[in-house]
């Protein structure tokens, strides 16, 4: 929910963009709303953009996406999806609501509090479509008519069947959500909406299932106390009759103090890797209430199968696993920063900008492996006269392992990758990459690092099978040469920055044979693109640039 909210004192500060914890788990930007999907064994989070809103109401038009797969470090893969630009009758596109069906994604929108529409991708990343060019959900429709048509959350069930769960109310608490049935299609409606008696509702519908049993949760009203609540209730289908059962997270307090100002709240719970996840939001960051952030905690099923009541939340999640620095980082993974922002880049995807000295991007839990990282990379542009980077671990003033210099590349849309030694640079460690310079010293696209052999540290940080790679590019052919330390076989791909393969290719190799594979895309638009080769679940990944 965006835009009604019972009227609260509010606190006006000055911005900060630096936290010391992992929640909120974006801090570059205000997030709201969040709704959690997993893609291709990634968590997505599609958020209510804040960062339009004035200090005393909502203005929001579009919806920042933002992902892990280590619940630590999060990729902002910006602006998804905008209206009137992705929907041209949509004026205001308040909470999201997405769904994963037969790999494509479907993220339901409101326009305001009025109507609901429907944008389909084939990627979390978009680009969306608008296949109806006019709303999904209207309040001239049978049972539709409720005093907020807004907050969709789409739901598919274990037999394929889909549903939408929408609406809410400020004076029409109990009564005013609904849930209806989608066709096979996912954008189109199948009968008429069936009305959910849930005590004291106000907004926020989400419907998960855990086991057999259907857990329908929302936003408690302002009656109380409590306010605000997540509350949830069960049931044994995911139409009603459901039963209320309590409240599985109160009006987030952390420390015994209300960080969320008492006001409203909207929440999605998610399954990943055998761990379940509730994604909200609070006011820690801005103190403010139209500037809000997404945070996660973990939650936990009671034996008898109901949800524990999460009475107070936590700094931050645990790390699920390492990150692995020879794999191309975006420069817009973070798990902590201080004064950085994103934006568009020229190259395609996101940038880091609005850089200053002694800012500072922290990426937690990198595993550099036994051996070690001799030298980094970064994809760097600069208007400016540029500056440098420093490598320290452990913390921002912490051991130095490098320096790169970056030099002025004569505009922001010019693109050069500079490199630098790193010494020093072993095991599992936070990394913290900190800026230097005057003004604005530079902008980043990407970075990696790589070793003496160009050896690899995989997921599980241990040594990758793979030795002595390289990956070049020169009129239209992409080359790669590598030497396998086992038999076995090994897949090589290339993609393009959307991640649609263009070309791949698979082999049984030897163990210390040297191998050189070769891919022409001369038939290819030139650009960016990334090569993966993959040896016994282990990999090494490239970035390349394709010129003709």
């Amino acid at each position: 929910m965006n835009r009604f909210l019972v009227p609260l004192l509010i606190t006006c500060i000055g911005s900060v963009f630096i936290t010391n914890a992992d929640n909120p788990i974006i801090t570059q930007k205000y997030t709201a709303d969040p709704n959690a999907i997993v893609y291709n064994d990634r968590v997505y989070v599609f958020c209510s953009n804040d960062d339009n809103n004035p200090s005393d109401g909502f203005n929001i038009v579009d919806y920042t996406l933002v992902s892990s797969d280590d619940m630590a470090n999060w990729t902002d893969h910006g602006e998804v999806f905008e209206v009137p630009r992705d929907a041209s009758w949509c004026k205001q596109a308040y909470a999201p609501g997405a769904v994963v069906k037969n790999n494509k994604v479907y993220l339901y929108f409101p326009d305001g509090g009025s109507q609901i529409g429907v944008a389909v991708a084939d990627r979390p990343e978009g680009p969306y479509k608008d296949p109806l060019g006019k709303p999904l959900i209207t309040k001239s429709m049978p049972n539709c008519n409720v005093e907020w048509l807004f907050d969709p959350a789409g739901f598919v069930d274990t037999d394929g069947k889909g549903y939408l769960y929408f609406g809410g109310g400020g004076s029409t608490p109990g009564a005013n959500l609904r849930v209806i049935k989608l066709k096979d299609d996912m954008i189109s409606v199948d009968g008429t909406a069936l009305t959910i008696q849930a005590p004291r509702s106000f907004e926020a519908a989400f419907m998960h299932k855990y086991k057999n049993t259907y857990f329908f949760s929302y936003s408690n009203d302002f009656q109380g106390p409590p306010n605000a609540q997540i509350a949830y209730m069960t049931g044994s289908s995911p139409l009603p009759q459901f039963t209320h059962k309590g409240s599985v997270l109160d009006n987030p307090a952390l420390n015994g103090t209300n960080i969320n100002k008492g006001n409203n709240n909207h929440a999605s719970i998610v399954e990943y890797k055998d761990k379940w996840y509730i994604f909200y939001h609070d006011r820690r960051l801005s103190d403010q209430v139209y500037k809000r952030s997404v945070s996660v905690d973990l939650v936990t099923y009671n034996n008898d199968g109901t949800l524990m009541n999460l009475t107070k939340v936590t700094t931050g999640v645990p790390q699920i696993k390492n990150l692995n620095p020879y794999d191309t980082i975006q420069a817009e993974t973070i798990n902590q920063q201080s004064g950085i922002k994103t934006d568009v880049c020229s190259e395609g995807g996101i940038m880091v900008n609005q850089i200053a000295a002694n800012d500072f991007i922290r990426i937690k839990g990198v595993d550099f492996g036994t051996d070690g990282a001799t030298k980094f990379e970064v994809r760097a542009a600069s208007g400016s006269s540029g500056g440098s980077i420093e490598l320290r671990l452990g913390k921002k003033d912490g051991t130095l392992v490098g320096t790169c210099d970056i030099a002025g590349t004569g505009g922001w849309t010019t693109w050069k990758t500079f490199e630098s030694k790193v010494e020093n640079c072993k095991g599992v460690n936070d990394l913290y990459l900190v800026f230097k310079g005057s003004g604005e010293p530079y902008r980043l696209n990407w970075y990696r690092f790589t070793s003496d052999e160009g050896t690899n540290v995989s997921e599980t940080g241990k040594i990758n099978q793979l030795k002595k790679v390289t990956v070049n590019c020169s009129k239209s052919i992409i080359r790669t040469e590598f030497q396998s330390q086992d038999n076995g076989t090994v897949s090589l791909g290339v993609y393009n920055l959307n991640g649609a393969s263009v070309t791949t290719n698979s082999f049984v190799a030897r163990a210390g044979e040297l191998y050189s594979k070769s891919f022409d895309l001369s038939t290819m638009p030139t650009g960016y693109y990334i090569v993966k080769i993959i040896s016994n679940n282990t990999k090494h990944v490239s970035k390349v640039l394709l010129t003709k």
